[in-house]
C-alpha cells in the first residue's frame, strides 16, 4: 500500500509539476494603453491658433532678415539690376559691331590718353625754365588733338561703310559718341572687355 501511494505521488509530480513551472515562468502581460491615454498624450502639445499658423507660414515664405542680411540682399539686387541693364544697353547690334571694329584696330586715339598725360607733365616741368619750350609743348599738344580728330574721322568714315553692309536697317544714332568714348580709352580699360585682338577680321 505504501508503494502504491508512492507510485501515485510520483506520477502526480511527473504530470503536474512541468505545467506549474511553465505557468510560473510566463511574464505578466503589461496592461494595454487605453484610447483615452493615447488621446491625452497627443493633446499634450497645444494646437496652434489660426493666426499663429498663418504667421509661421509667412515666416517660412518670407523669413525675417537682420539689418546686415537686408543690406546684403539689397546690394545683390542692385548689382543684378545694373548688370542686366548694362547687358541690355551694350548688347545692341550697332554697339557690338562698333566695339569689334574699334578693338580690331591700332589707332592714334587709343594711345592719346598716355601721350597727353606725359605732355602735360612735361609742359608743367619746362614752363618754369623756358617760355619757348612751354610754347613748343603747347603746340605739340594741339598737334596730338589734331591727330586724334583725323583718326576719329577716318574711323567713322570706314565704320559707316561697314555698318551699311552689315546692319543696313539699324540707325547710326549715338554710335559716333560711343566710338569716341571707346577709342580714346586704353584697351585694358575698355568696358565691355574686347573680344577680338588687334588685326583680327570682323
Amino acid at each position: 500500500m505504501w508503494q502504491t501511494s508512492f507510485t501515485t505521488a510520483r506520477y502526480e509530480v511527473a504530470l503536474f509539476r512541468p505545467y506549474d513551472r511553465s505557468e510560473s515562468a510566463k511574464p505578466e502581460p503589461k496592461p494595454a494603453e487605453t484610447a483615452d491615454q493615447a488621446k491625452s498624450a497627443k493633446k499634450e502639445a497645444p494646437t496652434p491658433s489660426r493666426r499663429d499658423a498663418e504667421a509661421a507660414r509667412r515666416e517660412r515664405l518670407n523669413p525675417t532678415l537682420s539689418a546686415k542680411e537686408m543690406r546684403v540682399k539689397e546690394r545683390a539686387a542692385k548689382n543684378a539690376m545694373r548688370d542686366e541693364q548694362f547687358t541690355r544697353t551694350e548688347g545692341t547690334p550697332g554697339k557690338l559691331l562698333m566695339r569689334d571694329f574699334i578693338d580690331s584696330r591700332r589707332s592714334v586715339a587709343g594711345y592719346s590718353m598716355p601721350i597727353l598725360m606725359v605732355t602735360l607733365a612735361f609742359s608743367l616741368l619746362v614752363s618754369s625754365f623756358s617760355t619757348d619750350a612751354a610754347f613748343l609743348v603747347t603746340w605739340f599738344t594741339y598737334g596730338i588733338f589734331a591727330l586724334i580728330a583725323i583718326d576719329i574721322f577716318l574711323m567713322w568714315t570706314k565704320y559707316k561703310k561697314l555698318h551699311a553692309e552689315r546692319l543696313p536697317n539699324v540707325p547710326l544714332k549715338g554710335l559716333l559718341a560711343y566710338m569716341l568714348n571707346r577709342a580714346i580709352n586704353l584697351r585694358r580699360l575698355r568696358m565691355p572687355a574686347p573680344r577680338v585682338k588687334p588685326g583680327d577680321k570682323i
